[in-house]
């Protein structure tokens, strides 16, 4: 047979293959999904740009921390960032905040002034980025006191941000757990989702720790009890009498 044939007849013959198709059409479908990944959407978090315009606006603390809390924010997801002012750092006992407590100033949707003064009310609860730990409305924008607050905390300045994905407003404070715990308690529940996954708060970490170390207590308590009756108990071979033959 006619090498030059035999070649043709193998080449004809991959190319009409149903694998050799069902390849080139997957490849076809897939390549403009891949194109359409790589642009860039139009909306996107530039936490460098966001921390610049907070400094250049006074929020000059909150502007170092601020890629701490965009790393832990999803990037397809709307955000509104509480910034407290610098002078809420040098007061707090907190002067370099955890993770869990910048996450307690951001909320997983959009807040401005026209959606607390259209849809909230006082006493609404405001689910934060640690779950389990909302914020509270305490008064509204058009209420008496003239101005929105959550936690009793003031908002001052409204917009510092906003490109539609991510929101920042600022407040005059840092936002303090322990006001929803103490005087909103039933709103105090960790999520199902959080303990499964193990990210729990400082608050159930240190219930649990307690916990724990009164279990350990008892059970070294019961050993030191149990150890002490027996080596008190006296012995029957105390109670025999040798006599001499």
């Amino acid at each position: 047979m006619d090498p030059k044939f035999a070649l043709r007849f193998l080449l004809v013959l991959l190319l009409t293959s149903p694998l050799f198709v069902t390849n080139t059409m997957q490849a076809e479908a897939v390549q403009p999904y891949g194109e359409t990944n790589q642009r860039e959407p139009s909306e996107i978090i530039n936490g460098g740009l966001v921390s610049v315009i907070l400094s250049d606006k006074g929020y000059h603390a909150m502007s170092l921390t601020l890629d701490i809390l965009l790393e832990a924010v999803n990037p397809n997801s709307t955000v509104t960032l509480f910034c407290p002012q610098d002078k809420a750092f040098f007061n707090s006992k907190y002067p370099q905040p955890p993770l869990t407590l910048l996450k307690y100033h951001a909320v997983p949707f959009k807040v401005d002034k026209a959606s607390m003064e259209a849809s909230f009310h006082r006493g609404l609860k405001v689910d934060t980025l640690l779950p389990g730990h909302p914020l509270v409305v305490t008064s509204l924008p058009a209420g008496t006191h003239g101005y929105a607050s959550l936690n009793l905390v003031k908002v001052t300045e409204w917009d510092l941000y906003n490109n539609g994905r991510l929101i920042v407003h600022g407040v005059e404070d840092l936002f303090d757990p322990a006001f929803q715990t103490l005087r909103y308690p039933e709103y105090d529940v960790v999520a199902k989702d959080d303990v499964s996954s193990g990210g729990v708060s400082w608050l159930k970490e240190a219930t649990e720790n307690w916990f724990l170390m009164l279990g350990l207590a008892a059970a070294s308590t019961c050993a030191l009890v149990l150890a002490f009756f027996f080596c008190a108990k006296p012995s029957k071979m105390d109670d025999v009498h040798y006599s001499p033959l």
